[in-house]
């Protein structure tokens, strides 16, 4: 009986972190502005390619690099002079999208892969690592700038307690598997 409770804690905890908890990010800003997208490389493992990319752009993508250089060939051209990875940070596996100068036609999903490669390792494929949610919008009247802020505050408030009840339910697990 208390292996198909901790079956069943363990299947909720895969509904509840697809795709082996991915990051998500949602992220807002003005027209005019740059805004950093994060992303972050796990591990110590040889940095690859990174390709940043949005589903709505067919083949073309945002970013890419590899060989230590940026790949411009096949870039989607409104991102060609306006996006770059942050400075000397892609060595220590931050590969972070800038993207400069936002317009509304920035809004979208933004996914970041990453191919690196371990000591033994023949190959590397590339893996997503996160998803960022851009939503370029006009800043709100002077009289709603207030409200926008409390939504990020609810927003973050409501991130950690989903973080709050993963880790609550994976140690409700761990007392079942010990008893």
């Amino acid at each position: 009986m208390e292996k198909e409770k901790v079956f069943t804690l363990l299947v909720a905890l895969t509904l509840i972190c697809p795709s082996d908890c991915q990051d998500r990010r949602n992220v807002t800003a003005e027209p005019g502005q740059n805004v950093v997208l994060p992303c972050r490389a796990a591990g110590n493992k040889q940095l690859i390619a990174v390709e940043w990319s949005r589903s709505d752009l067919e083949s073309d993508y945002v970013l890419r690099y590899r060989d230590e250089r940026l790949d411009e060939e096949n870039q989607n051209p409104s991102f060609r002079t306006r996006v770059a990875l942050l400075d000397g940070a892609v060595k220590e596996g931050n590969v972070s999208l800038v993207l400069k100068n936002l317009t509304a036609d920035d809004s979208g999903a933004y996914e970041c892969r990453v191919a690196q490669r371990g000591a033994g390792e023949a190959n590397a494929n590339m893996k997503l690592i996160s998803t960022v949610y851009l939503d370029v919008a006009p800043p709100p009247p002077p009289g709603n700038r207030d409200k926008s802020r409390n939504s990020g505050a609810r927003n973050l408030h409501l991130g950690l307690i989903g973080v709050i009840l993963i880790i609550v339910l994976i140690a409700v697990a761990s007392v079942l598997v010990l008893t």
